[in-house]
């Protein structure tokens, strides 16, 4: 046993020399030969990477409803107004993921959220919650949706309520 795993260590410490993204793949089929594996398993393409749809399929349908992303956004903005960042993440995150099988924003289909229970959303409700919570929590991070001007006017409006 000494030995083999002598020379798994060994051609692991030659390959990471080079190393670049995707020779995982070669180094498993290395310690796959010497360990005579290489009937016990086959490579698969990543089948979700290449169904994954687009963030925005249709900008246009979205830039005509940008009075109800304004509202939307402001909803979000009151929503959001005394809660910590780690439940807004929560909020983000689920609708994220809810996201990578496509959110539903040209019908008037709606969603439910584990972390909002009792309460249902219509796609482009989650769409702009999950906007401005970013916004809120790491307003650098790219999201896919050109909310900047509904939001920026939901925030005057909203700032102008509070004070």
């Amino acid at each position: 046993m000494f030995q083999t795993g002598k020379q798994l260590f060994d051609l692991y410490l030659k390959k990471i020399k080079t190393f670049t993204p995707g020779d995982e793949y070669d180094l498993v089929d290395e310690y796959a030969r010497i360990l005579k594996l290489q009937k016990w398993y086959e490579w698969k393409s990543d089948i979700a990477e290449t169904v994954a749809p687009p963030a925005v399929t249709n900008p246009e349908l979205l830039k005509a409803n940008e009075s109800d992303t304004f509202k939307y956004c402001l909803e979000a903005l009151r929503r959001f107004e005394d809660m910590p960042k780690d439940e807004i993440f929560k909020i983000v995150s689920e609708i994220g993921l809810l996201g990578k099988g496509g959110i539903d924003y040209s019908t008037p289909k709606t969603y439910t959220l584990k972390s909002i229970p009792r309460e249902q959303f219509t796609g482009l409700q989650l769409l702009c919650m999950m906007y401005v919570g970013f916004q809120k929590i790491e307003p650098t991070m790219y999201t896919g949706l050109d909310f900047k001007e509904a939001y920026t006017l939901a925030l005057d409006a909203y700032k102008a309520r509070v004070h």
